[in-house]
């Protein structure tokens, strides 16, 4: 018989004591068996989530209600309560609701059945996934098999749980997704770490940690087979228990409302919450694979423009694509480079003097500051300066236009030698 905190007989291999939780209690002391009890397998403690939805950016999303295919709705008296309904919804396929979870029966008031319309928190569901038990108070309604013609059967959307960047997942089996050029797989034998998370309801998956997406940014959809899950890793490591404190107790005059109720402080933590989630998406994030914005960008100062690989010296890299695959750098318009300036660029086309010569730009929207017409003095002695308009002399005396026969007007001022100013307008057209 070993002697209690005393050990054993190596050669007998605790044969001593068949009973395991006394051989332990003899090595360690009394009372470890209970402590290893809870210990035992936490590297291998996980959590489920069932899928949702995936948006087109490639986010996994759980602000949205899912709506679940069933095969049947029966209901009975309650076994706990003769004035309560008792409801069980057989799924299609198993999901992994749980005990707590809201959903909702909707059925079409044509049916009788519509008095189980409503929202219910789960009660059980059954080993395999497909038995959902509800029950409905101060209500008897009793039918064996509710008719499914326009009933629908929604997982209510809940912000309860939240992954953040970092966490470890899995998958319960191969997905495969829609996207734009086709499909693509992620494999349940794959770890893969969350990215991107909003802390609420919605994140990425990268094969990485801190790397980049799996899915693409834009047109994803599906998710097939959709009742797959999420496991995520939660394992218990020796440093979360050595460091485990119990929380300190407040006395009795602690007051952590600080003054108000609690309605006025669930409504400033929710607004708070609100503001902190819109505020995130107005700002440059380092933990975003693409970052683009819609909105107008006010800057103070110059913005510097470099060209590491020389393609401005080379005029047919300029607009074209370059060696590389992308056009030289630059502020672009409308697909034309814009140099150091964000004013229409414009160009030349055709030959001076001829006709069909003009000036273009490929600019979507075009604007004009000041359009100068000067006295058609030469700038230097290879080339005119300014504009000259021919055939118009002093003694016209009457000039007959059709104005619906041009397309467009430009305001402009003329000056005489004196400086004076009048306003008219130049009719001008496409053609």
């Amino acid at each position: 018989m070993a002697i209690a905190n005393q050990g054993y007989r190596r050669d007998l291999n605790l044969s001593e004591t068949e009973n395991e939780q006394e051989a332990i209690s003899n090595l360690m002391g009394t009372g470890i068996d209970a402590d290893i009890r809870y210990l035992q397998n936490n590297l291998r403690n996980v959590s489920r989530v069932p899928f949702n939805n995936v948006d087109a950016a490639g986010f996994f999303s759980f602000a949205e209600d899912k709506t679940l295919a069933i095969q049947s709705i029966a209901s009975d008296e309650s076994p706990d309560d003769p004035n309560d309904t008792r409801v069980r919804v057989t799924l299609t396929e198993p999901y992994l609701l749980k005990g707590g979870n809201l959903v909702e029966i909707s059925i079409p008031d044509t049916s009788a059945a519509f008095v189980l319309n409503g929202q219910y928190v789960v009660s059980t569901i059954s080993t395999d996934l497909t038995i959902v038990t509800l029950f409905k108070n101060n209500l008897v309604y009793v039918n064996s098999n509710v008719p499914l013609s326009g009933v629908s059967f929604t997982h209510k959307a809940e912000n309860i749980f939240t992954y953040t960047d970092g966490d470890i997942i899995n998958l319960s089996e191969n997905v495969t997704f829609n996207i734009t050029s086709g499909t693509t797989t992620l494999a349940s034998d794959v770890t893969y770490y969350v990215i991107e998370s909003n802390g609420i309801n919605k994140f990425k998956l990268s094969t990485t940690e801190n790397g980049t997406s799996v899915l693409p940014t834009s047109g994803v959809s599906g998710g097939t087979p959709s009742n797959f899950q999420f496991i995520r890793q939660d394992p218990v490591h020796r440093d979360q228990i050595l460091f485990f404190r119990y929380p300190e107790i407040q006395d009795n005059d602690f007051n952590y409302l600080g003054g108000n109720t609690i309605n006025d402080t669930i409504t400033s933590s929710q607004s708070n919450i609100e503001s902190a989630e819109y505020f995130t998406t107005k700002k440059y994030r380092g933990d975003k694979t693409l970052v683009s914005t819609d909105e107008s960008i006010k800057y103070e100062g110059s913005i510097v423009l470099n060209d590491p690989n020389n393609y401005n010296s080379t005029s047919d890299d300029v607009l074209n694509v370059g060696v590389e695959g992308s056009p030289a750098p630059g502020i672009y318009i409308g697909g034309t480079r814009a140099f150091s300036s964000d004013n229409n660029p414009w160009g030349k086309e055709g030959v001076k003097n001829t006709v069909g010569s003009a000036l273009t730009t490929s600019s979507e929207e075009v604007s004009i500051g000041e359009l100068s017409f000067l006295d058609g003095s030469l700038l230097n002695s290879s080339e005119e300066g300014s504009m000259i308009i021919e055939g118009i002399e002093n003694d016209v005396a009457d000039v007959s236009v059709i104005a619906s026969s041009f397309t467009h007007k430009i305001p402009i001022k003329v000056e005489d030698a004196n400086g004076n100013q009048e306003s008219y307008f130049l009719l001008v057209s496409d053609t």
